[in-house]
């Protein structure tokens, strides 16, 4: 699903952001990427979004060698790809199932798929009978949810999250988290980059940890820290 081997990145003032990276996720796993801020986590989801480009090593995402993607194919890879942002990105003026459907939009899918596509997707993360409430109208749990559902609603086998929880009190955080580990469930390959040490630690699964862009560690049942 996603592999970097060897993989350094520098910004354009020769800063080095990652160093020497390597690992894989297979098809269906449930990885928390921490470390703390400045460690390479970004440049890390960057590069599989492929908003930047490697300068050595190799990208690979969903069988494709990011290094060599052509522009024109970038949109079609990134489709593939969900993408669940701390700060959510809603729409303000569109409602939940209109957010949601947006995302459908702006691929040109159908009004059958739409139509179809946007209650399931909805009910996945708990907001059925919800559709019609605007952001402000929902709490900010059920704000993540609809952002959860926009970046399920074209079945990404890989789904991408960037401090999902960072703005959400403990309580709304574990249920977000929860509501993660049913999306894993259902065949979805999840990847978390997160600064929530509770979470992480209560959550018992895979942590690559990053610093000062390398990769110092690699737990399958890890926590935060080795400390932890």
């Amino acid at each position: 699903m996603i592999s970097f081997i060897n993989v350094s990145y520098a910004y354009p003032n020769g800063t080095s952001a990652l160093h020497n990276v390597s690992f894989h996720i297979d098809k269906g796993e449930f990885v928390f990427l921490v470390g703390p801020s400045g460690a390479g986590k970004s440049s890390v989801l960057k590069l599989i979004f492929r908003e930047i480009v490697a300068n050595s090593g190799q990208v690979l995402v969903l069988q494709r060698n990011l290094c060599r993607l052509r522009r024109k194919e970038i949109p079609y890879l990134r489709r593939q790809i969900g993408v669940v942002y701390q700060d959510f990105r809603l729409l303000p003026e569109k409602t939940a199932a209109e957010n949601v459907a947006f995302a459908l939009e702006v691929i040109e899918a159908s009004s059958s798929e739409i139509k179809r596509q946007v209650p399931r997707v909805l009910g996945i993360v708990g907001l059925k009978g919800k559709e019609d409430r605007f952001p402000h109208q929902l709490s900010g749990g059920e704000q993540q949810r609809v952002a959860m559902a926009r970046a399920l609603v074209n079945n990404p086998p890989l789904l991408v999250c960037d401090e999902p929880t960072g703005n959400l009190d403990p309580n709304t955080s574990w249920q977000i988290m929860c509501l993660l580990e049913r999306i894993n469930q259902l065949g979805t390959t999840v990847l978390i980059a997160t600064h929530d040490k509770e979470i992480v630690n209560r959550m018992g699964r895979r942590v690559l940890e990053l610093n000062n862009g390398v990769l110092v560690r690699d737990d399958h049942k890890g926590a935060y820290t080795h400390e932890a």
